[in-house]
């Protein structure tokens, strides 16, 4: 794919919330302490938040939004588009766009838009919104990110339970001829979907009585058909030559180099390899923030929550140059160059 240009619409807000309820790694009965510091020092992840039945990606969201329009002083009214990117919605139908169009109060004459989309779902979902602002001249816009992921895991399935975490967030946009320009790569492997999946749960094979069935795979893994299973091994080697190069190939294709950015921000998935694709992009280690060892790897989540949890302060006070790499569940990947300048940025917001 040719590298998509959004123009004229500017990043103004941004906040992230996640549930009370915290997990600490170094606690977990089910692993050995061998794994358990595994896990925290090479991984990278010590502590994860995770949404209670009644909480869902959708609530997340909403807490984050409801803030983030008080601070950025905006009538909801006034939101002409509302994108929710999740894979974790309310119900199969509908969609959650148009209730939380309801919920925060937007005009129903507001464009409300579901996309299914995991790891990348933020660099996906502002290229969508970027777009179709700027095409239809649509003044103000909300994105809505979010996964409970923890619900679709095993809590039996030690290759991933320690990893996964539930977050939402919501960045407000709006139109600005004097924005810097945003410059975004995204792509796809759709033969090699099954590295992260869910086998049961849809249309192609529906929930049946053997769905149910915990199966022991391996030992300290056991899931259910209708529960998500990963690839680590296949996920890695993609990050490790499909997105290292596509971050490569971008930096070549606006002869920018990487000391030309303040930050490198990718998908939370793993500290070894985001180490790994940091070195092999020419970044230091200094322009890669990390939220994995808090957070965890929130899916969609992960860059809004890095974003909030660890460059609030820059990103509210000075101009930055970014850029965010999303990749995971598809394959699939997005980056996206982009400038900022003094963005509003709420602390954490703990539900």
């Amino acid at each position: 794919m040719p590298m998509l240009l959004g123009q004229g619409v500017r990043l103004a807000g941004l906040a992230a919330a996640v549930p009370n309820e915290r997990e600490d790694n170094l606690e977990l009965s089910s692993l050995s302490e061998k794994a358990r510091s595994e896990i925290v020092n090479q991984v990278g992840v010590r502590f994860r938040h995770l949404a209670p039945s009644s909480v869902t990606a959708a609530d997340l969201c909403e807490s984050a939004a409801r803030p983030l329009l008080e601070k950025l002083a905006w009538n909801a009214e006034e939101v002409g588009i509302l994108l929710f990117v999740s894979q974790t919605p309310d119900h199969l139908v509908p969609g959650s766009a148009t209730q939380l169009q309801h919920k925060l109060g937007l005009a129903q004459t507001a464009m409300s838009l579901d996309i299914n989309q995991g790891c990348a779902g933020y660099v996906y979902g502002m290229s969508v919104i970027v777009g179709m602002m700027k095409s239809f001249g649509i003044q103000k816009g909300l994105l809505l990110v979010g996964d409970t992921i923890t619900k679709m895991v095993s809590s039996q399935d030690n290759s991933i339970w320690p990893i996964f975490a539930d977050a939402g967030s919501a960045t407000a946009f709006e139109l600005d001829d004097a924005a810097p320009d945003m410059q975004f790569k995204l792509g796809s492997r759709g033969e090699d979907f099954k590295a992260i999946h869910v086998s049961d749960g849809g249309f192609r094979v529906p929930v049946n009585s053997d769905s149910l069935l915990p199966e022991i795979v391996s030992e300290g893994v056991i899931r259910q058909k209708n529960q998500l299973q990963m690839n680590g091994q296949a996920v890695f080697t993609f990050g490790l030559s499909t997105v290292a190069s596509s971050i490569s190939d971008l930096l070549i294709e606006v002869d920018m180099q990487p000391s030309a950015f303040d930050y490198l921000v990718l998908h939370q998935a793993n500290q070894l390899l985001n180490n790994s694709i940091v070195r092999k992009t020419g970044f230091r280690k200094e322009q890669a923030p990390s939220s994995l060892h808090d957070f965890g790897n929130t899916s969609c989540a992960t860059i809004p929550v890095t974003l909030v949890s660890q460059l609030a302060e820059q990103l509210s006070t000075r101009q930055l140059r970014l850029m965010l790499s999303g990749f995971g569940v598809g394959l699939s990947w997005g980056n996206v160059i982009l400038g900022t300048d003094k963005v509003a940025v709420l602390p954490m917001i703990y539900l």
